[in-house]
């Protein structure tokens, strides 16, 4: 077989996949709607470099999701880890500015373990307080998950020896990797907009608060969330 028809045997093969995976409708909806809703928060934040990173983001979920759909399973958790480290990134880097530029400049990387940090991170009680306090009834249990989450997501990026299933060896549709991803893009997006809405919402303008209809809409279990948008408390 030549390179010619090999690349061409695959494409059909992804293609099948592909019409499988659109199967899933309601789940890639949520997905896309996730990505939408970053994109639009990033639309409110006032430094630039700080918007540019989560409008990335927003990129890399649709990236992930793409991948997903064509069976490229190991890919689509590369790239949704990738996502969670950089919208947890910007928040970070919203505060330290020196090394948002040297990030920039390519002179540092994101590191995670600040990121999570339980004393100084973006999910501590410390960072909670200082930009929405009632956040900090919560963001330790977020900050766990977070972790958690990251760990899981690592298991693929690193070949962890139980990520390689026999169908992981080969390009084929598997609709339990694909469900494990949806599950996944949704816990990365809703920790992404948590961290947001704990840096951002008290310092948005009103009409800026009033466009963000999906925050109140995805937070409805956050009682402070509910009462910062106007809503019931109970």
């Amino acid at each position: 077989m030549d390179i010619k028809e090999y690349l061409l045997k695959l494409k059909a093969e992804s293609q099948n996949i592909f019409n499988q995976s659109l199967a899933f409708q309601d789940d890639l909806g949520k997905a896309h709607h996730f990505s939408a809703c970053i994109y639009e928060f990033a639309d409110n934040i006032n430094d630039q470099s700080e918007k540019d990173i989560l409008i990335a983001v927003s990129s890399q979920l649709e990236a992930a999701t793409l991948n997903a759909c064509f069976g490229m399973y190991r890919q689509a958790f590369a790239s949704l880890r990738l996502s969670l480290e950089m919208g947890l990134g910007a928040v970070h880097f919203s505060i330290h500015k020196l090394e948002l530029q040297e990030w920039i400049d390519g002179r540092a990387d994101i590191k995670w373990a600040s990121l999570i940090d339980e004393n100084n991170g973006i999910l501590s009680v410390r960072f909670a307080k200082a930009f929405f306090p009632e956040f900090s009834k919560d963001i330790l249990s977020y900050r766990k998950k977070t972790s958690s989450m990251y760990r899981k997501l690592s298991e693929f990026v690193h070949g962890n020896n139980e990520t390689w299933g026999e169908k992981s060896l080969k390009l084929s549709y598997d609709d339990k990797l694909l469900k494990f991803y949806f599950e996944k893009v949704v816990e990365v997006s809703e920790v992404i907009l948590y961290v947001l809405s704990c840096r951002y919402l008290k310092s948005f303008s009103k009409k800026a608060v009033e466009s963000l209809e999906f925050i109140p809409e995805e937070m409805n279990h956050l009682s402070y969330i509910r009462d910062f948008f106007g809503g019931p408390s109970v």
